[in-house]
C-alpha cells in the first residue's frame, strides 16, 4: 500500500436535500469534480463532513459512492463513534464498503474518565480486529480531549495504526508527537494555517477543510515546499490562511459549504441545529477566496 497520509486530502462536505436528506448525486458529483487536482485521497464522513448528522446507513452510503466515483484514489474514512464496539462496527463496515483507512476519532463524551490508558485500549482494541489500516484523530477543538503525545507514541508502535491526523493547530504539540513515533509514522496536519510549518518539521501532509474549495492554492503549497520552493510556500501559506480560519473557526461547516459551492461544487446548508451561512458571511468569503486565486 502507498504511504497514507502522504501530501493534500480534503474532507468532502455532506449535501443536503432542501428536505435535509441526503444529495447523494450531489456527494458523487463532489467526489467527481476533484478528478482534476493533485490530491492524494479523499476524506468521508469527517468533521467537516457532519458525520455526527449522519445515520450508519447514511454513512455506509457515501463511503460506498465515494469509493465509486473516486477513480481508484484512497478513500479515508470517519469511523470514530463514543463506544469502542461501535466503533469497530463502523470500521468493519467501512473496510465492506471498500475504504483505505479508518480515521479514528477518540470518544470523549465521559472525558473526565477517558485517561491515556482508556484510550490506548479504546485505539488498539479497533486496530486488532480491523481489516483495515487505523488512523488516529485528534481534534480538541471539537471533543475538548486532545490524544496525549504519549498515548501516541505508544499507540505508533502498533502493526495496523499506521498514522495520525493532529487537528490541533498547536505546532509544539505536533512537535512533541513527531519526537517519539518513527520516522515513516505519517502525521498529517488537520490545521491548514500551520501546514507550511508542520512540513518542516516533518509532517507528512494535510487533511484540510480549505482543500474542499480552494484545492490549486493548498496543493500548491505543499508542491512548493516539497520542491524546496520555500519563498513560493510560505507566500501561499500567507494568502490561504485568511481563508482557511474563515471555513473553520469563524464561520464552520457552514462557512465551509458556502466555500464549496463558490467554488462551483455542490455544498448546500448544514443540518440543524447548525445554520446557514449569511449573505454577508458569503460575501466576506467570496473576497478571500478571491484573493487566494490572485495569490497562486
Amino acid at each position: 500500500m502507498a504511504t497514507l497520509l502522504e501530501g493534500i486530502i480534503p474532507p468532502i462536505v455532506t449535501p443536503f436535500e432542501a428536505d435535509g436528506r441526503l444529495d447523494l448525486a450531489g456527494y458523487e458529483a463532489n467526489v467527481e469534480s476533484y478528478a482534476g487536482c493533485d490530491f492524494s485521497g479523499l476524506l468521508v464522513l469527517g468533521s467537516n463532513g457532519e458525520a455526527v448528522c449522519l445515520s450508519e446507513e447514511e454513512k455506509v452510503a457515501i463511503i460506498r459512492a465515494a469509493v465509486a466515483k473516486s477513480n481508484g484514489r484512497p478513500i479515508y474514512a470517519g469511523t470514530g463513534t463514543e463506544s469502542t464496539r461501535t466503533t469497530i462496527e463502523l470500521t468493519k463496515k467501512a473496510a465492506d464498503a471498500g475504504a483505505t483507512a479508518a480515521l479514528v476519532l477518540n470518544p470523549f463524551f465521559f472525558k473526565g474518565h477517558l485517561n491515556a490508558e482508556a484510550l490506548r485500549l479504546h485505539y488498539e482494541a479497533v486496530a486488532d480486529v480491523s481489516r483495515i489500516p487505523v488512523l488516529i484523530y485528534s481534534m480538541p477543538g471539537a471533543t475538548g480531549l486532545p490524544i496525549p503525545p504519549a498515548v501516541a507514541h505508544q499507540l505508533a508502535q502498533h502493526p495496523n495504526i499506521r498514522g495520525m491526523k493532529d487537528s490541533s493547530g498547536d505546532i509544539a504539540n505536533l512537535q512533541r508527537i513527531l519526537a517519539g513515533v518513527p520516522k515513516e509514522f505519517p502525521l498529517a496536519a488537520g490545521s491548514a494555517p500551520v501546514l507550511y510549518s508542520a512540513l518542516a518539521l516533518g509532517a507528512s501532509g494535510g487533511v484540510l477543510a480549505v482543500a474542499g474549495c480552494a484545492p490549486e492554492a493548498t496543493v500548491a503549497v505543499y508542491r512548493a515546499f516539497k520542491a524546496g520552493d520555500h519563498e513560493k510556500a510560505r507566500r501561499l501559506q500567507l494568502a490561504l490562511t485568511p481563508l482557511a480560519i474563515a471555513v473553520t473557526a469563524t464561520y464552520g461547516v457552514a462557512g465551509l459549504k458556502a466555500a464549496v459551492t463558490l467554488s462551483g461544487r455542490v455544498g448546500g446548508v448544514p443540518r440543524p441545529p447548525l445554520a446557514a451561512a449569511t449573505e454577508a458571511e458569503r460575501s466576506e468569503i467570496k473576497r478571500l477566496m478571491d484573493a487566494v486565486r490572485a495569490a497562486i
